[in-house]
Order: structure tokens, then C-alpha cells, then sequence
């Protein structure tokens, strides 16, 4: 899990949007976005939480079965957030922060971020 806030508001600041909406989206099917607490233990327990709802089935994933389940991973979290923009900063809650959800890496990978004023 990688917290990528710091990198998102970047964009809003560098748009120079002070309100709208963000949309943050992510090019991959074996990672996702979301929203969450970014403290020391918080993204095993999302992992492990991940990992324990996927059930052992036969995947039919033709590619590579042996990782379906990081695509099921994927898409149980989502590719994409949209956050509301106020006073030119993303309107996050205390604890929360933008995350990327990695099931099959450390890769490299590609978010795309779109800002759109109101």
C-alpha cells in the first residue's frame, strides 16, 4: 500500500482549481485505489483482509491463474476515487488518505489525475 496524497493535491495545487472535483484513476488490474488510514499496520490488515474474502476456487484466468486473485483484489477495491476540491485542497477526512492498494509488485505504476473545476 502506498499513500499517494501528497502526489494527488500536487496536481490540484498545480491545476490551480480551488473547487471541484479530483478524479484519480489508476492503469492497472492488479492494483486499486482507496481511501483509508495510512498509519504502521493498516495496510497488512487491508491486504490480509483482501486476501482472506477471495476464495480458493479454480480461477480460469488463462494468463497466469496463480495471480487471479490480485485481479479479483483489484477490482473488489476499484481503479478509481473522485474527492471533492475546496479552497484549492482535497477534502479528506482527518484520517484519511488517498491509497494505492499494490496486489502484484512492487511495479511500477500509472495514475492518472484529473482535476475539474466546479
Amino acid at each position: 500500500m502506498l499513500d499517494i496524497t501528497e502526489g494527488v493535491q500536487q496536481c490540484v495545487s498545480e491545476a490551480g482549481v480551488s473547487s471541484g472535483l479530483c478524479s484519480v484513476f489508476v492503469m492497472h488490474t492488479t492494483a486499486g485505489l482507496t481511501t483509508g488510514e495510512s498509519t504502521e499496520g493498516t495496510d497488512e490488515d487491508l491486504m490480509e483482509v483482501l486476501e482472506r474474502i477471495i476464495p480458493n476456487i479454480k480461477f480460469r484466468h488463462h494468463h497466469d491463474p496463480s495471480h487471479a486473485p490480485d485481479h479479483m483484489i483489484s477490482s473488489i477495491v476499484g481503479a478509481s476515487l473522485t474527492i471533492p476540491i475546496s479552497k484549492g485542497k482535497l477534502q479528506l477526512g482527518t484520517w484519511q488518505s488517498v491509497l494505492l492498494v499494490e496486489s502484484n509488485g512492487p511495479r511500477e505504476r500509472r495514475v492518472v489525475v484529473t482535476v475539474l473545476a466546479a
